[in-house]
């Protein structure tokens, strides 16, 4: 191997088709030669080479990411229908606890009492 000066010659701003792109790339895929000797062939940066190859990798893979479906349906069960033992009575209020207690307390009932005995159904 040789070692020739790393020589880039681009004074103005070039514009590649995407044939050419892939003409270079493929070129650079030989295993024979390192992508920085075909990119100082061709006047390039090898940086350039390697953006081009996660370009080119990044459109082949588009379309089977847009052929997955956006939306996935979902069926949930119905919910479940909430049946009381007694209907309210108006002033009542009706407290749900973990582990499938229920307290029901008219209006006016003891603050206090009341949060003794939920803490005593919780087991705190």
């Amino acid at each position: 191997m040789t070692n020739t000066p790393h020589i880039v010659v681009a004074g103005t701003r070039r514009t590649w088709s995407p044939e050419q792109k892939r003409a270079i790339l493929a070129e650079a895929e030989d295993p024979a030669t390192t992508a920085s000797a075909v990119a100082r062939r061709h006047g390039l940066h090898s940086s350039l080479l390697f953006r081009w190859r996660r370009a080119l990798r990044a459109e082949a893979s588009a379309p089977t990411m847009a052929s997955r479906p956006s939306f996935v349906p979902l069926a949930l069960p119905a919910p479940q229908s909430s049946v009381r033992d007694e209907p309210s009575r108006p002033g009542a209020i009706e407290i749900e606890l973990a582990g499938g207690h229920r307290l029901r307390a008219e209006a006016g009932a003891d603050v206090a009492l009341l949060q003794g005995v939920i803490v005593a159904l919780l087991g705190r």
